[in-house]
């Protein structure tokens, strides 16, 4: 059984957004502090651009870093297969074999 959605209020950049979720109020307001992270590092390497281009230069930078981490992911998974594969070729080999 899930948990109940429930709402917590966050602050990004002086404004606040309630966010409807079902993950923990601690855990939301970790990713708010981690996006208000990202926006403030494109606010201090562009010299205070207009709001908007500041929270898409942000975004961009979090897509970049989900891609990142996904395809490590994927390439790690692809590993994991392959893995799996020689292990279960020595094994039934053992089995079939004998050692």
């Amino acid at each position: 059984m899930t948990e109940p959605y429930k709402t917590t209020l966050i602050r990004i950049m002086g404004e606040e957004y309630p966010i409807k979720s079902d993950a923990g109020s601690d855990y939301i307001i970790e990713l708010a502090r981690y996006v208000e992270e990202k926006i403030m590092g494109v606010t201090s390497q562009n010299k205070l651009p207009p709001r908007l281009k500041r929270e898409v230069l942000a975004a961009i930078i979090l897509a970049d870093e989900y891609f990142t981490e996904k395809k490590k992911n994927a390439d790690i998974e692809e590993k994991l297969t392959q893995l799996t594969k020689t292990v279960e070729g020595i094994v039934d080999g053992e089995l079939l074999y004998g050692p």
